[in-house]
């Protein structure tokens, strides 16, 4: 039994970024002020190429999820096969509003949320979990991470740091020898490794990954 789903954004993050400038300065050794410009540019560059490749936003915001489960056309019958219902991002922080057919459910008795996953689970009149029925269900909910977790913060940086080594270096240089003086070899990436995520920084972030279903 498949399902149908519309999400709206109702209040965005306050914050996009996936790291502090601070964390970035510490990292890179700097200790003054006149590259803070530059660096929360790179920041907030790093933090939309890892949203995007993690199709989910890590802040907290507050969502709407409109879901029609798959029924039969033309007939009366309510087929009850689906056991969960999926919400569009994770960790939940709280269900604001939950509805079925426009009828208003009730947290711990109608149903129940897994806030680390974000499945909703339906319960029948003795507590027990039960199947959805093919009802429209519209779930106003906030979700994400108050504290970005230490791992993606550490991406972030990773990210910022190596485009800021990588500052004014011709990146399709891969070996430099200046005789007697200097002999440097760069690591280019070829393959699946080329491109803007490097291996070390998707690796981290692959346990964050959503699937998407075209």
């Amino acid at each position: 039994m498949g399902i149908t789903v519309i999400t709206t954004v109702v209040t965005p993050p306050t914050s996009a970024a996936l790291t502090t400038l601070a964390n970035v300065k510490a990292e890179l050794s700097i200790t003054d002020a006149s590259l803070d410009t530059l660096l929360t540019s790179y920041i907030g560059s790093a933090s939309a190429a890892i949203a995007q490749y993690c199709n989910r936003t890590f802040g907290v915001q507050t969502l709407k999820d409109e879901a029609w489960p798959e029924r039969e056309f033309y007939s009366y019958q309510l087929p009850g096969t689906l056991s969960a219902i999926q919400l569009s991002n994770w960790p939940v922080v709280a269900v604001t509003s939950l509805t079925e057919n426009g009828d208003a459910l009730v947290d711990g008795t109608d149903y129940r949320v897994d806030k680390a996953t974000g499945t909703l689970l339906r319960l029948d009149g003795l507590g027990y979990v039960k199947p959805w029925l093919a009802w429209p269900i519209v779930a106003t909910y906030s979700a994400g991470y108050a504290t970005i977790p230490a791992d993606i913060d550490d991406a972030a940086v990773r990210m910022v740091k190596a485009r800021y080594l990588a500052k004014g270096r011709d990146p399709f240089m891969k070996q430099e020898n200046i005789p007697g003086v200097r002999e440097v070899t760069y690591w280019v990436a070829t393959g699946a490794d080329a491109g803007n995520m490097p291996p070390d920084v998707a690796d981290i972030l692959e346990n964050y990954r959503q699937p998407v279903i075209a």
